[in-house]
């Protein structure tokens, strides 16, 4: 039987499935009250609406993007899973997580610890906005076992002359296959924004909400029960802590005003006729962004005493039930001066720059007792433009005066280089800067244990360079990091701090290849960490992905059939301590090569997208050793199932 052959006997089979599900409804959707003609309305061609959107950003350009609907990757529904990220969890969607590869993010904002469960959380950077003539709408939906369930829906609508509304809200509720492993998320953002027609002044207001509950089992009792194979019923298996829970609640609110000090466009007359046309020069614009978030997170086990505790040091009580909270509540004011447009070539301008400063107050309250306020300003700017034909640069930096964080600092610059007819890009990037490590490293004390730690520790010097070519689909980079006085948890989960210089050089290359029907991606990332004592991540790191692409009854069907792999090298890799929602070093523990493999379908009708995914098929196939954190196996094979629809009336 041919490939093709079995290709179609696959679409054939959903589309049976989901017109038999359609005939089914069709009595009860007339039965509403429509008549013949009202179902006879015309309807809108999928391409014949044109949706954009863009996000928040301090300098007020905001690039718009156009709303699509790619089918390669569609099945790609975890977050973590998505854009090449790569993230180690505790087995299921929605738990807490880190990354492995490195990333260096250096920020002026006071951090109280990195969010573990960071890639899952709302932003208000992240809130997108639509812009259409008429009404749209995106619903997205994934299923997997044991009622895993994920549900998106994003609506905008212009309501006036500029006047935008849109929501946002998402549930997403993963159960998971061992005991107390359920992880639920529920929240949503709202936003209103008014952008003139003439674009001399907006403002936009966005509201975000999100709330989080994971259940913390504390691992497997005994990892042999999963390694050996001795119990294949996953629900009995012995865990760690029996009434265990870790939650967070945030919400808050963004409100952006900006006003164009000229009008973008000026009045020319050609013959008889009058056109408008863009302003060659840019005298910026002024804007205006004010922030309040307050985020609340809580760990709490009820459960009687246990010998988890016990096996670490004696800060933790082991008698007594845990409450420990945290609130930290945020306020911002940003200025900005700024001529930045949108335009990745930066043809607008040959000299754009913004210049701003921030005013931020945190505060920090632990067990309704212990407070702490820090207040900073943040002077920043940013200057880029060309410096020959094709040649480009970029400048940036910050520096924080005041609080926790003060003499942090950042200088950023970057050279692009675009050739050919299809601008072809390489590029340089060098940092250098200077930031503490987050607060908690350094005092640290609650209510509910016998100590805390209270540190001195200097504050972490980092230079990176970074080489990149960007080549007929073909994206390859090379960065090397060296990074002083890092801090992290260390084997007795206690803060320690690195003196000397950690090194990371690492190195990213993708590619697709398209032959016919063929697609195939290649994605391929290599790290070398000196010591690898002190930051442990896997060395070498693949995922490729082949899929047999078609379009079928006149291309009014996309449909693609595909395997995907991933694929991590041995390390020691970081273990999870649910009491402080951390990650910390453990040297006993050596496990990852092991490949990942999933077989999936991709359907695109029209308007809407379908995935059918068998996720992680070799399980039964080879030895259970797929564990990314110590004694927390990663989910058995298991299908999964997806579908996403635009709207636009």
């Amino acid at each position: 039987m041919s490939f093709l052959r079995i290709h179609l006997i696959f679409v054939f089979s959903i589309l049976y499935a989901l017109s038999t599900y359609a005939q089914r409804t069709e009595g009860d959707e007339n039965a509403g009250g429509e008549n013949a003609e009202d179902i006879k309305k015309d309807v809108r061609s999928p391409d014949s609406v044109f949706v954009s959107y863009f996000s928040l950003n301090e300098q007020g350009a905001y690039t718009r993007y156009t709303v699509s609907k790619p089918l390669t990757h569609f099945e790609e529904y975890d977050v973590t899973k998505q854009n090449n990220q790569f993230y180690a969890n505790l087995g299921n969607p929605g738990s807490a997580s880190y990354p492995l590869l490195f990333k260096l993010n250096p920020s002026p904002n006071f951090r109280f610890r990195s969010d573990v469960y960071e890639p899952y959380t709302l932003k208000d950077d992240s809130i997108k906005f639509y812009i259409s003539s008429s009404p749209f709408s995106h619903l997205m939906y994934h299923m997997g076992p044991a009622k895993e369930q994920k549900f998106n829906i994003a609506f905008s609508q212009r309501i006036g002359n500029g006047i935008y509304l849109g929501l946002n809200a998402r549930f997403a509720n993963s159960p998971g296959l061992y005991l107390r492993q359920r992880a639920f998320n529920a929240g949503g953002t709202f936003y209103a924004a008014f952008l003139y027609p003439s674009q001399r002044y907006g403002a936009i207001l966005t509201y975000r909400t999100d709330y989080s509950l994971n259940y913390e089992n504390g691992g497997i009792s005994d990892i042999t029960s999963f390694t050996q194979n001795i119990e294949s019923n996953r629900k009995v298996i012995e865990v760690n802590l029996s009434d265990a829970t870790n939650r967070s609640k945030s919400n808050g609110f963004v409100l952006q005003q900006y006003f164009n000090i000229l009008k973008p466009t000026i009045a020319r007359k050609i013959d008889t006729t009058t056109i408008l046309v863009p302003r060659k020069f840019d005298a910026g614009r002024i804007i205006y962004t004010m922030r309040y978030s307050r985020t609340g997170t809580a760990y709490e086990d009820n459960s009687s005493p246990s010998n988890f505790y016990t096996i670490y040091p004696s800060y933790f009580y082991d008698t007594i039930q845990i409450f420990d909270s945290i609130k930290l509540t945020h306020f911002e004011n940003c200025i900005v001066y700024s001529n930045e447009v949108p335009d990745t070539l930066g043809k607008s301008f040959p000299l754009q720059y913004s210049f701003g400063i921030r005013f931020q107050t945190d505060k920090l309250l632990r067990d309704t007792t212990l407070q702490d306020v820090f207040r900073q300003t943040v002077p920043f700017g940013m200057l880029k433009g060309i410096i020959r034909q094709k040649t480009f640069f970029k400048a940036s930096g910050f520096l924080v005066l005041g609080g926790y964080k003060s003499g942090d600092y950042s200088l950023d610059g970057s050279f692009y280089q675009f050739f050919g007819k299809q601008n072809h890009k390489a590029y340089l990037n060098v940092s250098k800067g200077m930031t503490h490590p987050d607060f908690y490293f350094t005092n640290y004390y609650t209510d509910y244990f016998k100590s805390g730690w209270d540190n001195s520790f200097g504050t972490q010097d980092y230079i990176k360079g970074e080489f990149g070519v960007i080549l007929k689909g073909f994206d390859m980079k090379a960065s090397y990091t060296r990074l002083t006085n890092y801090v992290y948890l260390n084997q007795y989960i206690l803060p320690k701090q690195y003196t000397n210089a950690l090194t990371v050089l690492a190195v990213h290359a993708s590619k697709e290849f398209r032959l016919k029907h063929w697609i195939t991606n290649v994605y391929v990332a290599g790290q070398q960490i000196t010591p690898d004592s002190i930051l442990q991540l896997p060395a070498l790191i693949g995922k490729i992905s082949l899929c047999y692409d078609v379009e079928l009854f006149k291309k009014a069907l996309h449909s693609q059939i595909g395997v995907s792999g991933t694929y991590h090298s041995q390390w020691y890799q970081d273990a999870y301590m649910p009491a402080l929602r951390a990650f910390y070093r453990q040297n006993n523990y050596l496990s990852g090569n092991y490949p990942y493999m999933d077989v999936f379908i991709n359907i695109n009708i029209k308007r809407a997208r379908m995935f059918v995914k068998y996720e992680h098929f070799n399980a039964a196939l080879m030895s259970y050793n797929y564990i990314l954190v110590p004694d927390y196996p990663q989910a058995d094979a298991a299908f999964k199932f997806g579908i996403s629809w635009l709207f636009f009336d």
